[in-house]
Parts: C-alpha cells; sequence; structure tokens
C-alpha cells in the first residue's frame, strides 16, 4: 500500500478547512500525513480550530506550515508539495467536498499506472480560457491534483510565472502531456467544488487571469 499525503493551501476561512478535514476524516481510508499550509491568514478562529483538530488527536499527523507572509495560492501550493513524504501527494483546495473515498481511488490508479496526474475534473472543451489560436488545451482543473512525489519532482510543481494564481493548472496539465504522463479524473459523484470561496472573482482577479494567459500563450506558442 502506498502512503497517501495531502496538501491543503488555505487562508483565512477557517469554516471551509474545518469541513475538508473533516470530509477526510470521514471519507477516506488511511492518510499517513496532511499538511495544511496557512498563507499568513489572521483570522482568529483559524488558529483556534487547528489547535482543536491536534488537541484531539483526531489526526497525529497533521502537520502546520506557515508562510510569512501571504504569497497566494500558487506559492503556497508549493511549499506544501515539497514539503510531502508520502509516496502519493494530493493537492486540495479547502473549498472542495469529499463524497467518497479518493484516497483509494488515486491509490488504486497510480498503481496500474504511475504516469498520471489525477484530478477532479478534466475539462477537454472551450472554458473560455484553453483556446490559443485555435488550439484547444485539455486541463485538470487545479483544486484537485494528484501524482506520486516523484512525478511532481519530474513536473517542476507549479510554474511561479503565474503566480499568484490562474492558468497554472492549465500550464501543468500541459506540461503533464508533452511528458507523456495521463490525465485522468475521479468519477464525478466523489467529490464537488464549491468554487471561488477562497479567492473569488473580481476585476482584480480577472486582470491576473488575463496576463497569465498571455504568460500561457508565450511559453507554449511559441
Amino acid at each position: 500500500m502506498k502512503t497517501f499525503s495531502f496538501v491543503i493551501p488555505t487562508f483565512n476561512h477557517y469554516p471551509l478547512l474545518h469541513q475538508t478535514l473533516f470530509d477526510i476524516y470521514q471519507k477516506c481510508s488511511t492518510v499517513d500525513e496532511i499538511i495544511v499550509v496557512d498563507d499568513a491568514s489572521t483570522d482568529t478562529d483559524y488558529h483556534d480550530g487547528l489547535a482543536w483538530w491536534k488537541s484531539n488527536n483526531m489526526f497525529t499527523n497533521l502537520r502546520h506550515v506557515k508562510m510569512s507572509q501571504n504569497v497566494g495560492f500558487l506559492k503556497a501550493s508549493n511549499a506544501g508539495l515539497k514539503k510531502a513524504t508520502s509516496d502519493v501527494v494530493c493537492l486540495l483546495s479547502n473549498d472542495v467536498r469529499i463524497r467518497k473515498d479518493i484516497v483509494r481511488e488515486i491509490v488504486g490508479k497510480i498503481s496500474l499506472e504511475w504516469k498520471m496526474l489525477i484530478g477532479g475534473r478534466y475539462l477537454d472543451w472551450d472554458t473560455g480560457w484553453n483556446i490559443f489560436d485555435n488550439r484547444l488545451f485539455p486541463y485538470l482543473d487545479g483544486w484537485l491534483l494528484a501524482t506520486t512525489r516523484e512525478s511532481w519532482e519530474e513536473l517542476g510543481y507549479f510554474d511561479e510565472r503565474f503566480v499568484p494564481s490562474d492558468m497554472e493548472d492549465i500550464d501543468i496539465s500541459t506540461k503533464a502531456l508533452t511528458l507523456g504522463y495521463n490525465l485522468i479524473a475521479l468519477p464525478s459523484d466523489m467529490t464537488h467544488h464549491l468554487g471561488g470561496q477562497s479567492i473569488g472573482f473580481n476585476p482584480a482577479r480577472e486582470s491576473i487571469t488575463l496576463a497569465n494567459k498571455e504568460k500561457f500563450r508565450n511559453k507554449w506558442m511559441k
């Protein structure tokens, strides 16, 4: 049986993290490590809540990585991924509800074929972000991505030119395909992404996304 790590980047919004941790506790088989990456949260209930999880020993393997300043989803994710020690490492956003045992599902798939990037949803149609000069780039949504620790290293984690976030999931999916990986989605009934709970959707984010689209074009269309 391969060992398994969750990496959960989070910034404030403790109730989301609490529900995600409870879903893992209730639905998932043995988890060897959970790394919560605190992106310099300021909410008091966030710190009190993590202390509650630790004091009750509901997860004896819960690790807390605190960033010294708020760096955004991409860098916080990379920081957690690089600290993971298990055979299989799953990056999970804190606004994902887990309905079934995704640990068993992910480990089972990777045991059959290690060169695989697994996600919660596979998008092979025009999403408004993934067509460049009539070329469509299929990708896995970045709210859940899992592969082996060695594969994360081979993929180079998220490309930090896309800081703070957006387009990094299309980019790493594209790199995975160029390296011969298969992109595989979990069954749709296993998870539910609430969407936009931490970062939200606003004009400032849209401007970042548009700038990152140009970075993606410059990287992959030359």
